[in-house]
This record gives C-alpha cells, structure tokens and sequence, in this order.
C-alpha cells in the first residue's frame, strides 16, 4: 500500500497526489522480491526512522522474524509469493488521506477503479472532532473500488457501505454533514451496521450480547418504520430488552427533540427525523448527545473497565 498525506483543512493538490502515488508505483514496478528487498526494505531499515528493534533487521525475512507475526514456513512462503505477484503486476493499493475531497475527485477515482486492471485506489478523510474536553481524529474511507469475491470478480450489490452512501448525497452541506456524523461515531466507539439499505448505529449494553440501535441513515427513497434519511432515537421494543440503559437513552431522545430541526418519527419508534436541511445545521448536537449517551452508559455499565 502507498499513502500520500496531506495536511491542512484545504483541499489536497489531486492530481499532483495521485500523480506522485502511481510515480512510486512504477518505481516498484517489475522489480524482484530481491531488489525489492535492498532498494527499499534494508534502506528504511538501515535508516534513523525506525525503532531500535528494527533497525538493521535485514533482509526482509529478518524484519518479518522480529516483528512478532509468528508466521510458519508455508505463511511466510505465501507471503512472498503474494509480494512478488504485486511487484510484477502492479497491483497496489493507492491511498490518497487528506481532510477533504470534492466530488469531482470521487469522480475520477470511481473512473480509476473502474477502468484500470491492476491497482485500487481509495480516498481516505481524515477528521478532527474537538470539544470541551476531547480531541479525538477518525479516517473514513469516501471513495473506494468494488468490493471483490474471492475469484476477483465484483461482489453482487446487496450492502451498502459509508462511500457509496455520502457520493449518494447530492448536496455537498449534506454530505459534510453526514460525513462527520459518521466520524463523531466512529471516534466515540459506536457501532455502524451497513445494510441493504443505508445503516444503523448501535451502542453495546450490559444487557444483552445484541448491540441496541440509536439511529438509521437511509436514501432518501427508502424508509424503516418511520425512519428517513437521518434519524436518531430508540426502538421501545429493543429499548425493552435492555433496563439497564433505558435512563440515559431516555435523557438522550429528550436531548434529541430539543435540538433544532428534529421532527418526531411518526410511528412507535422514540426517533427524530433531520432532513437535508436540517442536517448541516444539527449535525454538531447529534452528536453531542450521542456522546452524552455513550459516557452514561459507559459509566452505568459494571463490566467497563
């Protein structure tokens, strides 16, 4: 895999990072599993930027050796083999990490994976959140190649995922919005399940092995007992099967309904609704309360260390 960072809240220089990615690239290009191993494994080994462990570990075998892998003869043998089938064919994972993409960039990153043979290439956002007391950072990937199956054919639709779901979002507000609900989430631990049809978020319980859903994301043309588009609450039925939390996640749908734009879910569900227009307006208070819901938990929880 090939990584290029990079820094500041603007938008990266694209074409010069992908531009860069696929120059390292061709200089991998062909080479052995043994040139490979001298031109870059024991120059970066033999250098002052790795631990003292490491450094000198040379050859690759070595490297591999020290690194606490434990891997058998076979492992190790298929290791090489598949580094020397990537070498050959240039199939190499290109990743583009910045904190912020265009559309456009999307774009030319789905041509990319869905025209080149060998090589995948993915954008990766890296987000901040910041508040009072929390600086927290999560990556999400915004645009990658089709899931494959084994046999290297594109896997049949069936699930969506997070990439797919905001290039779906028209709206640029809209889509940043979702995109840092999405990495408040992740930062604070909570669970994203991808379905057919959009995903819920889930929150782990003393209660139950089950995880308790606090919020869907669904397609504008799709809706789940009420809930559309964003919309965070609680189940009752689930909440039901889970005392132990029903206190705060109580405290947590009240601090929903308070917040701007949320409008009741018109069905059993406890749920507020953010539309399109909502959402970039509410976002930072989403997940706010979410955070505020998961510390309650985490501190009524007798199993949390």
């Amino acid at each position: 895999m090939l990584i290029e960072f990079k820094t500041g809240p603007q938008n990266p220089d694209f074409r010069h990072a992908l531009a860069q990615l696929i120059d390292y690239g061709s200089d991998l290009w062909k080479l052995s599993v043994e040139e490979f191993d001298r031109g870059v494994v024991q120059r970066y080994l033999s250098s002052g930027r790795v631990d003292t462990r490491s450094r000198g570990a040379t050859p690759l075998a070595t490297a591999v050796a020290t690194s606490g892998w434990n891997l058998s003869e076979d492992e190790l043998a298929a290791l090489f083999s598949r580094l020397g089938e990537v070498l050959a064919t240039g199939d190499i994972h290109y990743v583009v990490a910045a904190q912020r993409f265009t559309p456009s960039m999307q774009t030319s990153l789905d041509y990319l994976n869905a025209t080149m043979r060998y090589g995948k290439f993915f954008l990766v956002e890296i987000v901040q959140m910041q508040g009072e007391e929390l600086v927290a950072h999560a990556a999400q990937v915004v645009s990658a190649p089709p899931r494959r199956s084994a046999s290297g054919t594109a896997s049949p639709a069936g699930q969506a995922d997070e990439a797919a779901f905001l290039t779906s979002l028209s709206d640029s507000d809209c889509r940043d919005a979702m995109r840092d609900v999405i990495a408040g989430c992740t930062a604070l631990g909570v669970e994203m399940k991808w379905r057919s049809q959009g995903a819920s978020f889930r929150i782990t319980t003393p209660d139950r092995r089950q995880p308790l859903s606090i919020g869907w994301v669904l397609p504008d043309d799709s809706h789940w007992q009420g809930a559309r588009f964003a919309t965070f609450g609680v189940d009752p039925s689930s909440l039901s099967k889970t005392p132990s939390v029903e206190v705060a996640v109580t405290r947590y749908t009240k601090r929903l309904a308070a917040i701007p734009g949320a409008k009741p879910v018109p069905s059993k569900l406890v749920a507020y609704t953010f539309g399109t227009d909502a959402l970039p307006h509410a976002h930072t208070e989403i997940v706010a309360a979410i955070g505020a819901l998961v510390r309650e938990v985490s501190d009524d929880d007798p199993t949390a260390s």
